[in-house]
């Protein structure tokens, strides 16, 4: 199947309005089940751990921006993403602002395409 950077664009487009929107049923959608996540502490996180976060409240994003154009790379049925994005999120209730570095790993399965693998960076 032949797939195009819009694909991509549109992916990453749903999951920036499911994190700010902290809708956990959009998320289970756009996180495949076997997700390998590495977190800005370096902690390794699986996609009950993230929809656990966001259901309970204890990690609420209240605004997520990219503030540059994406790099994109496609091998088959996957897509490399590399984007900065300016982050506004409460953890425990603690309100933290950042400029992040995100690499996510996109998997078309199921007539979908899914986050397999990701990580985050805080640049500034």
């Amino acid at each position: 199947m032949n797939h195009s950077l819009e694909e991509i664009v549109h992916a990453e487009k749903q999951l920036q309005q499911a994190m700010v929107n902290n809708d956990v049923q959009a998320l289970e959608q756009l996180l495949h089940d076997d997700l390998v996540f590495i977190d800005a502490e370096g902690n390794v996180q699986g996609k009950r751990d993230d929809l656990e976060s966001h259901a309970s409240g204890a990690v609420v994003q209240t605004a997520v921006e990219f503030v540059e154009e994406p790099v994109m790379q496609f091998y088959g049925e996957s897509a490399i993403v590399a984007v900065k994005a300016h982050v506004k999120v409460r953890v425990q209730g603690k309100p933290l602002e950042a400029f992040c570095r995100y690499l996510r790993v996109w998997l078309f399965q199921d007539e979908r395409w899914q986050i397999i693998s990701g990580a985050v960076h805080i640049i500034a």
